[in-house]
């Protein structure tokens, strides 16, 4: 009789990468959820807690830049989790029910001055 036992190993979680940015998608892991999610939500308030509004009330460059940055964040979040949840369906551990509809986003206006677009885009994106 042997005095120690091997415990069976357990199943690695399924894993694949998507976008061209290669971002880790992981089936049935420990940790749940988007990790990017949880860095784009404290992103904007970080600059804007270090940075001061403009005497005119508007933002200043700094806090304009992150929230583009903020938007394209979004955006690449949202191809993520587009093609995430295309090869979840394609693997059948989820069906075309279980996916959520594209949000249906108004269109931003070309003419808009620069800084009234980035703010028009950074409300759209959140």
């Amino acid at each position: 009789m042997p005095l120690f036992r091997r415990r069976p190993a357990e199943p690695e979680p399924l894993t694949f990468t998507v976008g061209v940015d290669a971002h880790r998608v992981v089936v049935g892991g420990p940790q749940s959820g988007c990790a990017l999610l949880g860095d784009v939500d404290v992103y904007v308030e970080t600059v804007a807690q270090r940075t001061r509004i403009a005497e005119d009330g508007r933002d200043p460059v700094a806090l304009q830049s992150a929230k583009m940055d903020y938007a394209e964040m979004v955006d690449s979040m949202i191809s993520v989790l587009t093609l995430a949840l295309e090869e979840l369906e394609q693997r059948e551990l989820i069906t075309a029910v279980d996916v959520p509809q594209r949000p249906d986003l108004p269109r931003l206006s070309r003419d808009l001055p620069t800084y009234d677009y980035i703010q028009a885009t950074y409300g759209r994106a959140q």
